[in-house]
């Protein structure tokens, strides 16, 4: 079962959660849970918001990205946290919102689905690619920050479609 870490607000975690497919585990990174959650191995850690990490946390967050093989980023939000980690080695990065510059951008939206926009190719787990591509994601109208967890929802099952 793969395990996804994500940092954002508790509204967001529940709807991606169960919008998403049950062969995957969602795991809350906060502050308090930063420590016990060093040993873990994820697949991919989306992060939604921004949090403040005292010095011995952000250790920890940058040893858990490290062993991590995408983070998934908003691009529409400016994380600070990113700011703080130094890469020691490649880490795919995949990034999303209504930023033009972003890997996965949204580029309409109406009132029951969205286009999005895959900028660049994307490498999956298994060596297959993500071509650029324009995709329709189905919806109900809901406000920016749903849009942005169908997205993350989209993004998951593409790189774990086999």
């Amino acid at each position: 079962m793969p395990l996804i870490g994500i940092i954002a607000k508790k509204r967001d975690i529940k709807e991606i959660k169960s919008n998403l497919d049950k062969s995957y585990e969602l795991i809350e990174i906060t502050n308090k849970s930063i420590i016990n959650l060093k040993n873990i191995k994820f697949e991919e850690i989306i992060i939604n918001k921004d949090i403040i990490l005292s010095e011995l946390e952000c250790k920890y967050l940058i040893e858990i990205i490290h062993e991590t093989k995408y983070i998934i980023v908003n691009a529409d939000t400016e994380i600070q946290i990113l700011k703080k980690v130094k890469l020691e080695k490649p880490i795919k990065i995949i990034t999303y919102g209504f930023n033009s510059k972003a890997t996965i951008s949204i580029s309409s939206v109406k009132d029951d689905y969205i286009i999005v926009s895959i900028q660049r190719e994307i490498e999956k787990a298994n060596n297959k690619k993500i071509e650029n591509q324009e995709r329709k994601i189905e919806i109900s109208y809901e406000k920016n920050s749903k849009i942005y967890n169908k997205i993350i929802n989209f993004i998951i099952k593409e790189l774990h479609n086999l």
